[in-house]
């Protein structure tokens, strides 16, 4: 009965928001690009940028026709500038004929970008020193 006592605790708690106002919070610290759309031919990007430092923002899209599929369009276009605590909206069309198959949006804060350079660079001076390289 003790641990029946135990979980209804537990939930009581979580239901209050404790749990999600935590993940909530680590979230704010991200750009946001889920209001994005694709409807047809057209893609409406739309990202936010809550922090106080300035991102960017590259996006990868695919078009296709819908009589053939097997014949695919890729375009990309890498870092779109989005300023600290701003909205970025842009709108790209594929084309007469054409449909989005599918679309990747990957922001970055300058933090993120230089803790992942520098998690890259220590990587590569481990292989190089591991193979014999200076």
């Amino acid at each position: 009965m003790r641990w029946i006592a135990r979980t209804l605790i537990c939930l009581a708690a979580c239901a209050t928001g404790s749990v999600p106002v935590a993940a909530a919070q680590a979230d704010a610290a991200m750009i946001d690009c889920g209001d994005s759309a694709k409807a047809g031919a057209r893609l409406d990007i739309t990202c936010h940028n809550p922090t106080a430092e300035a991102g960017t923002v590259s996006v990868t899209w695919v078009c296709s026709t819908p009589l053939d599929f097997t014949r695919r369009i890729v375009f990309t276009e890498p870092d779109h500038t989005i300023a600290a605590g701003s909205a970025l909206r842009f709108t790209r069309d594929c084309g007469p004929d054409q449909v989005v198959l599918t679309y990747q949006a990957w922001p970055v804060t300058v933090a993120q970008q230089q803790d992942q350079n520098t998690r890259l660079d220590r990587i590569r001076d481990k292989r190089d020193r591991e193979m014999g390289r200076n």
